[in-house]
């Protein structure tokens, strides 16, 4: 903490660029246009002016040549966007799928590019960022959705101006800053089914008008479970947490300093992993599951892991017959169920903070900008991995890291107005542990210990479930730095060029030392197998260093102020990692950088029509050429389950994004959006499927109503809805295919009820019932043979997390 703390005061010292606020002609030009009901024109994408960031400096949306999504903080509000999972059916290429067994740690996928594991070491390809910092690991991130200023999602390779490579986008999100002229304050509460207990509250105090401000904004969430597990009665996919902000900012002539300090808590049930389907045989290599191994075993065997081995088939059979939003844990964690530990209850605990500061200070036409950011993030989980009343995996996954980072940049026009000019550099520094104690197939490593040493037979047959438990920490260190520089020149009025290019050098070390807790009553080291190496031995580290250089080139056509077209080329990069939860050499390998060659095209045009109509298109096609595309796949190794990430030779995604914003005069305002993502894998093919958590088609659209009522107050209504295509959400499992589906939400809300300071409001969400796959844990299949190699039967089973039911509730808000 006091190096945080030292490092922010050094940060505010340093010079920097200009802050990335709205450019005020563009936010009055927008502000004359818009309908009087509509709040912020400026901030209203169906305006088509909000403003963007995406080449870190303040442009309008229409005229930036990058393919962009964006929200305002109030869009957000009114079409009922509460988290990170709502954005996707707001955004077209964005998918967002819930991490393995937690939906408190999401997946973002971009143009086929997807996160399947948020683990220290391996970096996501679509990042995401909180007040321009880069926050890598998800723990919570979705829970950050409140006074906002707004949502960017960029689209696209990201390799020069963003402070970690991305192949696949970012997802930018801004928190709103003090307003250093006007006190505001705002309360807003809600109340749904499922006892759901939702308050948010901001207070904005102009300390010194003009020159320092401070911002509190909060949030207060709690909603029992909507899935049950019928053998306890217990709920799950609750939402328990609470978070917080408190924001400066400070003005004196040519300086502007901004800090904030974001704090979250979560403590839940967890979430539900519901048992859909096990096979007996590997359907992709005709191997023996795990299943059937476990089976086959248990008649020879009175006793395994403690305990009389369960009807497996019978209790699978059961669970699969019960209902929505119903799974069977067997009582996990109970001390009578000995086969599923005693750690306790499943649970699921978050710990998020962190510090971000942006100075900038100007310099004739010259800018600097300083942005330093410190977090900390604290995650255990438990969660009954399998979702049925068998006792098969029950691990305890945790991560503890920490991460700095700094950025210093340049941005003006120091070589005349043709050229705008943005150098810079980059230092990021995490540190941490991530691992688990894993709890896997107890009765059958029972049984497989006693046949290899009959003679202990009946000591290892006896030992608890527990003994068999494994300690699997890995510890790693990740250190990055790099120099860029971008510029854009005007050739004409209406043809301008852009460059970029960025130096990168990545640094990762790993230690891993996985070993047996209490099977023979003292530690035994598990790496290449069990007493393989002795204890004094056990720990393993390895090192790998990347360099790359990465860069883009763009060429925008601009022939009138309502059309831009705009071609681009882009070459991104990827660093390698290491899994720290390796138990052998062969997962302990590192995996080498990925790269990426990006093709765009694009054009977005606005019309304005008679009588106030306005319609703003944007479309974009892209072509992407992979190489060393990493992959993660999730194997059986000595009886555990392990996450494997491996090279895949090459592949080539492909597609497009389609977004129109139409305004009427007398407050009406449409949105559609269309997007599309194909893939060809030309070498490597490990016959999984490549587009994982992410569908081919996705259309969606809403309509809004607002209009101000004399003696009434301003009516704000609106519905929107999504449809994607089927979705494969694991590399090989078909029964992990969730299909096609639709979900449609609704809010009406008066604001300014009488004249007052009081609004109310109705909201639903999901209003059709669709029952949806989200993610889970598919470990039916290890995959085909390849190569004339067969990696074995897989687990035999899977478990999926479900999107929400039906959700509805009241509001009630007060703003002065």
């Amino acid at each position: 903490m006091r190096l945080s703390v030292a490092l922010v005061g050094a940060s505010q010292i340093m010079m920097a660029h200009a802050a990335l606020a709205q450019d005020a002609s563009v936010a009055q030009q927008a502000a004359s246009a818009r309908p009087a009901p509509a709040d912020d024109a400026a901030a209203d994408p169906a305006m088509g002016d909000i403003i963007v960031t995406a080449r870190r400096r303040a442009e309008s949306l229409q005229d930036v040549p990058i393919s962009i999504t964006a929200v305002s903080g109030e869009m957000l509000a009114t079409r009922g966007i509460r988290d990170a999972l709502d954005l996707q059916y707001q955004t077209p290429s964005l998918s967002v799928t819930t991490n393995g067994a937690s939906r408190n740690s999401v997946s973002y996928a971009i143009r086929g590019q997807r996160t399947q594991e948020v683990q220290l070491l391996a970096d996501p390809p679509v990042g995401a960022y909180f007040a321009e910092v880069v926050a890598p690991r998800t723990y919570g991130f979705g829970t950050s959705f409140y006074d906002l200023q707004n949502v960017q999602v960029l689209k696209g390779v990201q390799g020069t101006l963003f402070g970690r490579n991305m192949t696949g986008g970012a997802v930018l999100v801004e928190p709103n800053h003090p307003d250093l002229n006007d006190y505001h304050a705002s309360l807003t509460a809600q109340y749904g089914n499922y006892n759901m207990k939702d308050v948010t509250g901001m207070v904005n105090i102009p300390v010194i008008e003009d020159v320092f401000g401070l911002r509190v904004a909060a949030r207060y969430r709690d909603r029992k479970g909507f899935t049950k597990d019928v053998s306890t009665g217990r709920d799950y996919d609750d939402q328990h947490y609470y978070a917080f902000r408190v924001s400066s900012e400070l003005h004196l002539d040519r300086l502007t300093n901004y800090t904030v300090f974001d704090y979250l808590k979560q403590n839940e049930h967890g979430t539900a992993l519901k048992f859909i389907g096990y096979a007996l045989t590997d359907p992709a290599n005709g191997e023996p599951t795990v299943i059937a191994q476990q089976i086959g075993a248990s008649p020879f065997f009175p006793i395994a892991a403690g305990a009389p081995p369960q009807d497996v088939l019978g209790i699978f059979n059961r669970d699969l017959a019960l209902g929505r939003y119903r799974f069977n844990s067997g009582g996990m964690g109970t001390p009578s169920n000995t086969l599923d530990g005693t750690l306790g209850q499943p649970f699921n605990k978050i710990t998020n903070w962190g510090i971000t500061n942006k100075t900038t200070f100007e310099v004739g036409d010259v800018t600097f900008k300083n942005i330093f950011g410190y977090r900390r993030i604290r995650y255990s989980n438990q969660t009954d991995y399998d979702g049925s009343g068998v006792a098969l995996i029950a691990p305890l996954q945790f991560s503890r890291t920490s991460n700095i980072s700094e950025e210093f940049q340049m941005q003006g026009t120091p070589l005349g107005s043709r050229l705008e000019l943005t150098m810079g550099a980059f230092y990021f520094r995490e540190k941490g542990q991530d691992g688990a104690l894993p709890l896997s197939f107890a009765q059958l490593t029972s049984i497989g210990f006693a046949s290899g040493d009959p003679s202990n037979a009946a000591f290892y047959l006896s030992r608890p479930a527990e003994a068999y438990r494994l300690s699997n920490i890995g510890y790693g260190l990740s250190a990055s730095w790099a120099v860029y520089g971008a510029g854009t020149y005007t050739l004409t009025d209406a043809l301008k060029l852009s460059a970029g290019i960025r130096y990168n050098n990545d640094v990762r070390k790993a230690r891993v030392e996985p070993f047996s807790i209490a099977l023979v009553g003292m530690p035994v080291c598990t790496f290449n197998g069990f007493g393989t190496l002795p204890m004094s031995a056990c720990s393993q580290s390895r090192i790998l260093k990347n360099e790359a250089a990465t860069y883009d080139v763009t060429l925008q056509y601009e022939p009138s102020s309502d059309l831009t077209t705009y071609a681009a080329l882009r070459h991104g990069y990827r660093a390698g990692g290491f899994s720290l939860r390796a138990q052998t050499e062969a997962t302990f390998r590192p995996f080498q950088p990925e790269k990426v060659d990006e093709y765009e095209v694009g054009l977005k045009k606005t019309f304005i029509f008679d009588g106030g109509t306005r319609l703003s298109t944007n479309i974009a096609a892209f072509y992407q050429d992979y190489t060393n595309v990493q992959q993660q796949n999730a194997i059986v190794l000595n009886g555990q389950v392990q996450t494997v990430t491996t090279n895949i030779a090459a592949r080539r995604n492909y597609g497009g994004e389609f977004e129109a914003n139409l305004t009427l005069a007398g407050g009406l305002s449409a949105n559609l959006f269309y997007s599309y993502v194909g893939t060809k894998v030309v070498k490597g093919d490990n016959g999984s499927y490549p587009l994982q958590g992410i569908p081919k088609h996705q259309l969606g659209g809403g309509l809004t109503y607002a209009r101000e009522m004399d003696g009434v107050g301003t009516l704000n209504a609106n519905v929107n809805a999504t449809y994607r295509t089927k979705v494969p959400l694991d590399e090989y499992d078909a029964i992990a295919v969730q299909k096609g589906y639709a979900l449609v939400n609704a809010r009406v809300g008066l604001d300014h009820i009488g004249g007052s300071a009081f609004g109310a409001a109705v909201f639903v969400s999901n209003l059709t019932k669709a029952y949806y796959m989200q993610g889970g844990v598919m470990l039916i299949s290890n995959g085909p043979t390849v190569n004339g190699v067969s990696p074995g039967g897989g687990p035999g089973f899977a478990a999926s997390t479900f999107g929400e039911p039906r959700m509805f509730g009241i509001e009630a808000s007060v703003k002065f």
